[in-house]
């Protein structure tokens, strides 16, 4: 244990590692843990993650996790007011940088915002790639293509 302290704090202090994502996601991962169980708890963590994520953001530190969870956040309003502008401009960010996750998060959001144009073209996109569909799951794909808007 202590040599895992000490090679960490050599990392830190050779390599310059900054721990805030980890931080971050950690505390995003309490406040998930403690939602039901413990809601104003869980609201301290995502707060706090929430804090973290804009710090990265702000420091250009940012990756496209970052951007991908800052999106979830203000899409489901954990640690923050619900806001699906910043959410889908976060989730954007994300798929630009390479994160399809967040496709169907994009999917989702459209369909909570009526926009169902948009919702079945990030669908689609999210469908076509295996490694992203499984997290489409809860996404009726079937009603989607009979929509007519």
């Amino acid at each position: 244990m202590k040599k895992g302290i000490f090679l960490l704090a050599v990392g830190v202090l050779v390599f310059g590692l900054d721990l805030t994502f980890t931080k971050a996601f950690n505390n995003y991962k309490k406040g998930l843990k403690l939602l039901k169980s413990d809601p104003p708890k869980a609201r301290v963590y995502f707060e706090e993650s929430l804090k973290l994520f804009k710090k990265l953001v702000k420091e250009n530190k940012a990756s496209s996790q970052t951007y991908f969870f800052l999106g979830r956040m203000y899409c489901n309003g954990e640690g923050t007011k619900v806001d699906y502008k910043k959410a889908e401009k976060y989730f954007l960010k994300a798929l630009s940088l390479g994160n399809q996750r967040a496709t169907c998060c994009l999917a989702r959001l459209y369909i909570k915002t009526g926009e169902l144009n948009k919702a079945k073209k990030y669908l689609a996109i999210a469908l076509s790639n295996p490694g992203v569909r499984i997290y489409c799951t809860d996404i009726d794909a079937q009603k989607m293509k009979i929509i007519n808007h």
